[in-house]
């Protein structure tokens, strides 16, 4: 019984920072998943931090492909380090005595939460876990009420080729880590732990359900998902009302975000139609929503447009 209500407590603290109201829901293919995740009561809080750190690194993976391949078409951009970050603040004080302890992170401080492959922060060994001390020789303050100060630390620290990482492993041990920052798109892609398959967005970041990453086949399909949520951020269309018109131009954007990212836009297709769908959309119930068959044309009208592209490296947006 413990077992179980440490699982329960764990899911609790890695949703914590990721609900949103008010998102824009992608009209998701409905894969046969159970109803409810059922696990062993023997489940522990390790087993479960394990699936998230694997999610969060898969879905950084393939978002990061993305993100990178199209900054000529985002109007904000961002330094990308290879890793991402989290303090005990980002999360509810109730949960934050668990996250102390599970995740290794303290009052102040600011810890790798994840490290991508292939990148110079996972060439210079750096681990969940980690603290960040200081970038640039700038040193980061545990101060509450310099988390302004840090931000400006850790965003000036990664315009430079070249940026110098002090970390501090959770042993004590200090190194001086050498990244390569590559400019990528200023869209986040989070795990939101949940039975629900989903992924929406809240204007800034995108955010898929866990079920959902346990559900979509492959990673060309992922891509689908992530690159319609980051269509509607680019486009800014959280600050519009929800229609089919955007929700079309979404899917329209998002193979044009996945072909120039070198993805094979059009198995992602094929899979898409090959997929039920859990609405047809179009129906008073969800309005903003179009129709199936509205959407796979719309789909293919774009797969030929794309096919008569020069280079797929400068297509741009219709």
């Amino acid at each position: 019984m413990m077992r179980y209500v440490t699982f329960c407590a764990t899911l609790a603290l890695l949703s914590a920072c990721g609900e949103t109201t008010d998102a824009l829901e992608t009209g998701i293919p409905q894969i046969q998943t159970p109803a409810s995740v059922t696990r062993p009561n023997d489940t522990t809080f390790e087993d479960v931090l394990a699936e998230y750190q694997a999610l969060n690194l898969r879905l950084d993976r393939v978002a990061a492909s993305l993100r990178i391949s199209n900054t000529s078409l985002c109007p904000n951009l961002i330094r990308d380090p290879g890793f991402s970050i989290h303090r005990l603040e980002d999360y509810p004080q109730s949960v934050q005595s668990m996250a102390k302890v599970m995740l290794g992170i303290k009052e102040g401080g600011l810890f790798i939460r994840s490290v991508r492959p292939n990148t110079s922060a996972a060439e210079q060994k750096l681990t969940p876990g980690d603290e960040i001390m200081a970038v640039n020789e700038h040193e980061i303050s545990p101060d509450k009420v310099m988390t302004v100060y840090n931000r400006a630390v850790l965003q000036n620290g990664f315009e430079s080729v070249l940026s110098k990482v002090r970390i501090q492993t959770p042993e004590g041990q200090e190194y001086l880590a050498r990244i390569k920052p590559t400019t990528a798109c200023d869209v986040q892609a989070k795990v939101i732990f949940s039975e629900t398959v989903n992924g929406h967005t809240d204007g800034e970041d995108v955010l898929i359900t866990s079920a959902l990453m346990n559900a979509v086949p492959d990673d060309t399909n992922l891509a689908l998902v992530i690159a319609h949520e980051m269509g509607h951020v680019i486009a800014g269309h959280a600050k519009m009302p929800q229609s089919q018109t955007l929700e079309l131009e979404a899917d329209r954007m998002a193979l044009v975000l996945m072909a120039r990212a070198g993805y094979d836009v059009n198995e992602a297709v094929a899979y898409w139609e090959r997929a039920a769908h859990p609405h047809e959309g179009g129906d008073s119930n969800n309005s903003s929503h179009p129709t199936t068959r509205a959407r796979y044309e719309n789909f293919q009208a774009e797969l030929k447009r794309i096919k008569k592209s020069k280079s797929l490296k400068t297509l741009e947006f219709k």
